[in-house]
């Protein structure tokens, strides 16, 4: 019997076993949603404590399906290039080359941009409501918003607003200030660095390697039928452009954790600063908690084309990672006022399975 107690003891004071992470079951997730939503392509990874530790390239990338999509299959990301570009900017500015508190007004066209913008429907330029009642103010074109503080998506006052047309103007500030281009800008200072390959800066970008041959083509549901859709002509620019596979935007994932491209402070502050009731955005990320932990991430979406989520747990070291070339990972009914990833389907599952 005094054996039998100290055996118990033993089990009640040894520290229980960690949970594996069923990444096969999320796997399983992704190929039925890929499915149940018609897209054609999907790619994913989880990186978790600086490795890759799960991928799943699912479908084929082409309407003849002659092409399983592989590692190496590209897709437009959307808004996932304005965290990468950013990051860019923070980094030429360390360099002494960009001034973060040049005004958006270095832009020459910006005042007229801003003043017709403003009148607009659009919500985040003329203002308005969203879906969870949460009041949209407008662009506030009198303020003389610097471009740390479009960074942070302040060009509607002192609260953060999502506002992807204003973003897509810092290029123009940044050169009509005497800065470089910005393409060459993200790649001396991100995908170089970072070891990000066969990534287009759009489609004009002369070093894109294999990134538009390996393109997946774009996809959209029309009364029930996946139907092939024309590749959009817009160019690259800070809010959007970029082309590229999971595993490049897990090199840069790695190397801005290990702070090769900008100092870990930055994201250390980010990961600290104290939120809001509805988030916040910083230069380049959203930022809201969920079970306690941050979380930085940015969804994506190439309109009836493409979609991404891009979602990073700090405190877990965790990062989730999916491209597809239909719009069903976007976070439908998503706020620009409030951040809040567990709107899209894919982050919502991962998120439950693997934040605790």
């Amino acid at each position: 019997m005094r054996a039998f107690f100290a055996w118990a003891a033993l089990l009640l004071a040894a520290p229980l076993a960690a949970e594996e992470p069923d990444y096969e079951a999320f796997g399983e997730f992704l190929e039925e949603f890929r499915k149940e939503s018609g897209t054609p392509a999907m790619s994913a990874l989880i990186l978790k404590d600086g490795e890759i530790v799960w991928e799943a390239y699912l479908g084929t990338s082409d309407d003849e399906r002659d092409f399983p999509t592989i590692a190496q299959t590209t897709y437009s990301i959307a808004s996932v290039t304005k965290p990468i570009a950013a990051t860019a900017v923070l980094a030429e500015s360390l360099a002494g080359d960009v001034f973060l508190g040049e005004p958006m007004t270095a832009d020459a066209d910006w005042a007229e941009f801003c003043a017709y913008f403003a009148t607009t429907s659009i919500p985040f330029m003329g203002g308005g409501e969203d879906m969870f009642g949460n009041t949209i103010p407008p662009v506030d074109c009198a303020k003389p918003t610097t471009l740390i503080e479009m960074l942070n998506m302040r060009a509607n006052g002192d609260a953060f607003v999502y506002n992807p047309i204003a973003f897509a103007r810092i290029d123009r500030v940044i050169e009509g200030a005497g800065g470089r281009d910005l393409r060459s800008i993200v790649r001396d200072r991100v995908l170089t660095p970072a070891g990000m390959k066969d990534v287009a800066l759009g489609w004009r970008d002369p070093d894109a390697g294999d990134a538009l041959r390996l393109l997946a083509m774009p996809y959209h549901t029309v009364d029930g039928r996946i139907v092939k859709q024309s590749l959009s002509d817009d160019d690259f620019r800070a809010s959007a452009g970029m082309m590229a596979n999971p595993r490049a935007i897990a090199a840069f994932d790695l190397a801005l954790d290990a702070g090769q491209l900008i100092p870990p402070a930055n994201l250390k502050r980010m990961s600290t600063m104290e939120l809001g009731p509805l988030g916040d955005y910083q230069t380049g990320w959203w930022l809201e908690d969920y079970a306690g932990k941050r979380l930085l991430w940015h969804s994506g979406k190439d309109d009836q084309k493409y979609s991404a989520i891009y979602l990073k747990v700090p405190q877990d070291r965790l990062t989730l990672i999916v491209l597809a070339n239909t719009e069903a990972i976007w976070n439908e009914g998503s706020s620009v006022v409030q951040a809040k990833a567990a709107q899209s389907p894919v982050a919502r599952r991962f998120l439950e399975s693997f934040v605790k």
